[in-house]
């Protein structure tokens, strides 16, 4: 008797995907453009709030939306003000991973690893913080 190659359906069903919020750290356009593109759910931090809006704003925003930020500040994880509002607004934050990285390189790494956002987000209850690395594997931080 010969074994299916076929994953089974609990582990092959695509996960939803949520809206991804672009902090001011990647830009406008680029980005943005290129996701939604794709079909992507897609939010830009300067349509929702000042360009230079603390960190807090955006991400309590994030939270209360329910949305993943995608930025490439890898403070945002070490920073007291930031760890608290993640906490406190159960937001979602992943991380850029890739030195010398442009706008069509970061574009291209979330169209890939757009499935492994979902899944990673769908199995991760927030507030979370993670890396996403130029392989397109999704790592979780700890916060502290």
């Amino acid at each position: 008797m010969r074994k299916s190659k076929k994953r089974s359906g609990a582990s092959s069903k695509p996960q939803p995907e949520r809206t991804l919020f672009i902090d001011r750290s990647l830009g406008r356009h680029i980005i943005a453009d290129r996701l939604r593109a794709e079909g992507m759910a897609v939010e830009v931090h300067d349509d929702h709030l000042p360009q230079d809006a603390p960190d807090e704003e955006w991400i309590a925003l994030v939270g209360r939306m329910g949305w993943v930020a995608i930025t490439k500040d890898r403070g945002v994880r070490y920073r007291a003000a930031e760890l608290r509002a993640i906490r406190r607004h159960s937001a979602r934050v992943i991380v850029i991973r890739m030195k010398n990285a442009t706008g069509p390189d970061i574009a291209e790494l979330l169209v890939k690893g757009r499935r492994r956002i979902a899944r990673f987000a769908a199995k991760t209850l927030p507030p979370f913080v993670a890396g996403i690395y130029s392989s397109g594997t999704v790592k979780a931080y700890e916060i502290v």
